[in-house]
């Protein structure tokens, strides 16, 4: 018996040796999770959505559940299969890093694209861009778009095909429920989506019937399956799993299931997008941006900003709505600070209304205050006046501005009271002496010192402002973070433009500690202790 139990252990590993050499990679990994991990953005109905009980189903889902069977017979072994919610701006990453096998959505082959995974021939869906908008309100051709906003979400491939084609500002937000109340509070003039998103869209509920399709599809490209690179034999079953269902027709009885056109096999474009804008460009310029294209074709690493004009232009703008922000905010936040420590002297109405007022916005997330302003009290205002939007709230950099300062600016009325606080008994008491009424004493004497007691404390406000404006990308206020992002979605170049990122905030740091660093050795004042 003892010698029978080895013969079958001896069996079992030879099998799982045979299978071992035959299989790739990730066909090993998943023989031995015993899990197939499929990556999908579960937002996008009606390819993958989740069901009132969390379970995930769609066109999508199909496609993965029959994948699971097939493997599973291939593999000898029942599979599971785990649905991965991604997005735009992380499938590329989960595939490489390992935590999904394939990636099954809205993922339009590219020639940039093919560089960074190996798509699965031929394509199970295809669809256009559209642009749905209220029907009242309905733009004449892609063209009369030009200098207009348009909402979107992050990661779509028509971002910067629809931007640079017809010169469009597009709003990014983290998805497509977020773009959507975007659109319906009049924040731009319609969302670019994809063609079968969008007709369901308007079949499905009664909340879109103003809505409608105003514009005709655009930008037609196939949706592929896709694998990282480096696992052929993978490869070669999908692309043989892709065949079959076209020969037997289940993506034509999944398209009927799910109310879709019917999509034929296309073909992908090879045309590359972007590339370098010269115009104007000086010559010490060009050899910079030869200088890192070699960089990318030796290295792989890719600073698309560096030689890339849509990249670079969106990156660079990026850095100066930062900026701009950042010193707004400061302005704004040291005036509410000041004010507000001023405002604690006063009356006591006035110092309980100035407390809970810190209190509120000291004890509540940033984001979330964002997300009420912009959100929250925009759907009011929408309701008020359905189809004809403020104007004051359409544009999220003067809203995010004001969060950020509100909420900075509470911070700030704490750092200017303990500076006034810091001020001796004995120099307002020796003011008082020579003379100077209570505004006087608070102007000459108060005032100058409680600022300079209130530097350091200050400084440190200051720096966590200059972090918190990252924010604002929430609400696709076109700043640093936001612009990094859409470039990353788009070629797959996080680390890259994460390190931009992070060297750009650093940057604006130093500027600012050398600046207050100068500020507090011009008002030193000595003998004081401050």
């Amino acid at each position: 018996m003892v010698r029978g139990c080895g013969l079958a252990l001896a069996g079992i590993l030879a099998l799982v040796l045979s299978t071992g050499a035959n299989a790739g990679a990730v066909l090993q990994r998943i023989a031995a999770k015993g899990v197939l991990n499929v990556c999908t953005n579960v937002e996008n109905r009606p390819f993958a959505y989740l069901s009132p009980n969390g379970e995930a189903r769609g066109f999508n889902i199909d496609l993965a559940e029959d994948i699971r069977q097939r493997l599973s017979l291939e593999l000898g072994q029942p599979l599971k299969r785990e649905t991965i919610a991604t997005s735009g701006a992380n499938r590329v990453v989960f595939l490489d890093q390992g935590k999904c096998d394939l990636i099954i959505t809205g993922f339009s082959v590219t020639a940039e694209r093919r560089r960074l995974v190996d798509f699965i021939a031929p394509n199970f869906y295809s669809s256009g861009a559209v642009l749905l908008a209220r029907s009242d309100k309905a733009p004449t051709s892609w063209e009369s778009l030009r200098g207009q906003a348009v909402c979107s979400s992050h990661g779509s491939t028509y971002n910067q095909a629809v931007a640079e084609r017809y010169g469009v500002r597009i709003l990014a937000f983290a998805g497509l429920t977020e773009s959507a109340q975007a659109m319906r509070d009049g924040r731009c003039v319609g969302q670019v989506m994809d063609e079968a998103v969008a007709r369901l869209r308007l079949k499905d509920s009664t909340q879109w019937a103003d809505f409608s399709i105003v514009l005709p599809p655009i930008l037609e490209a196939p949706w592929s399956m896709a694998i990282a690179h480096g696992d052929p034999e993978l490869r070669a079953l999908l692309n043989g799993y892709a065949r079959q269902w076209r020969s037997e027709g289940l993506l034509e009885r999944l398209e009927t299931r799910y109310g879709l056109p019917h999509k034929p096999v296309l073909q992908a474009s090879d045309e590359q997008r972007g590339g370098l804008d010269d115009q104007g460009v000086p010559r010490v310029l060009h050899r910079v941006t030869e200088a890192f294209q070699q960089l990318y074709q030796r290295t792989g690493w890719n600073f698309t900003v560096f030689y890339d004009s849509w990249s670079a232009g969106l990156f660079f703008g990026g850095m100066l709505t930062t900026l701009a922000l950042a010193l707004l905010c400061m302005a704004v936040s040291c005036v509410i600070g000041l004010a507000g420590a001023l405002a604690t002297r006063g009356p006591r109405p006035l110092r309980w209304l100035v407390l809970g007022y810190v209190e509120l916005l000291r004890n509540t997330p940033t984001l979330v205050q964002l997300y009420f302003l912009y959100f929250g009290v925009g759907t009011l205002l929408r309701s008020a006046s359905p189809g004809a939007p403020a104007p004051w709230y359409a544009d999220a950099f003067p809203l995010a501005a004001l969060c950020i300062s509100l909420h900075y600016g509470a911070f700030a009325v704490e750092v200017f009271r303990a500076g006034f606080h810091a001020v001796p008994q004995a120099t307002r008491e020796a003011a008082l002496s020579l003379g100077y009424g209570r505004w006087g004493r608070l102007r000459h004497v108060e005032l100058p010192l409680a600022l300079r007691a209130s530097l350091p404390a200050l400084g440190n406000n200051l720096v966590q402002l200059i972090k918190g404006t990252s924010i604002a990308y929430a609400v696709a206020v076109p700043e640093v973070l936001y612009s990094a992002q859409e470039i990353w979605s788009d070629r797959n170049n996080v680390l890259e433009m994460m390190l931009l990122v992070l060297l750009t905030y650093l940057g604006f740091m130093a500027l600012l500690v050398v600046g207050l660093s100068r500020l507090e050795r011009r008002l030193k004042l000595p003998g004081v202790g401050l």
